[in-house]
């Protein structure tokens, strides 16, 4: 019997979690580790950003489908992998052995990189549902009082996909707004 456990239940880990039970034994074990209880779409963001779509439309609890594959899910922060001895050590210092372990944790946001990048600093972000949320109100806020706009994603820090997407986005939500001449 092997122990198989995916760390992240984005969007790699939870379809990983569905293939690896698929394709293990009847005797294996599927676990699947989260930070989080529920999973959200993350191409959808943009569009919560310019408030098309709420959380609630782009998120889901991990627990009822999890279940109903036979894949046992653990909410909680990973600390550390120890490799030498396959185990992976949770935040609240319990540690579970593996056979397998496959990390689909994500990037790594890097907002640090470059001072007032991010949510936290002076620009927006799609890149997580709570970072669109915030950027769903300073659009609001942008709707109100038009100003320029720059779109963009920096190396090394984010990724540069969502940012084409979130452009066009924008332009769509202005025209409808009828201010896109308003806003370059």
């Amino acid at each position: 019997m092997a122990h198989i456990i995916i760390l992240g239940a984005g969007l790699g880990g939870v379809p990983m979690a569905y293939e690896m039970k698929d394709l293990a034994g009847p005797d294996d074990q599927v676990t699947i580790v989260s930070d989080k209880d529920y999973y959200h779409f993350v191409p959808s963001n943009p569009w919560v950003a310019v408030d098309w779509r709420k959380r609630s439309d782009i998120t889901v609890p991990l627990g009822p489908p999890m279940a109903k594959k036979g894949v046992e899910l653990i909410v909680s922060a990973a600390k550390r992998v120890h490799p030498e001895t396959n185990e992976l050590e949770l935040a609240d210092g319990t540690r579970l052995s593996y056979d397998h372990l496959v990390i689909a944790t994500g990037p790594r946001l890097a907002f640090d990189e470059i001072e007032g990048l991010g949510p936290d600093g002076f620009t927006s972000s799609v890149c997580h549902i709570d970072h669109a949320e915030v950027a769903c109100e300073k659009w609001h806020a942008l709707a109100e009082k038009p100003a320029p706009v720059v779109v963009g994603a920096v190396q090394g820090a984010s990724c540069f996909g969502p940012a084409y997407e979130t452009a066009f986005i924008m332009d769509s939500d202005l025209r409808k707004r009828k201010i896109r001449d308003q806003v370059p």
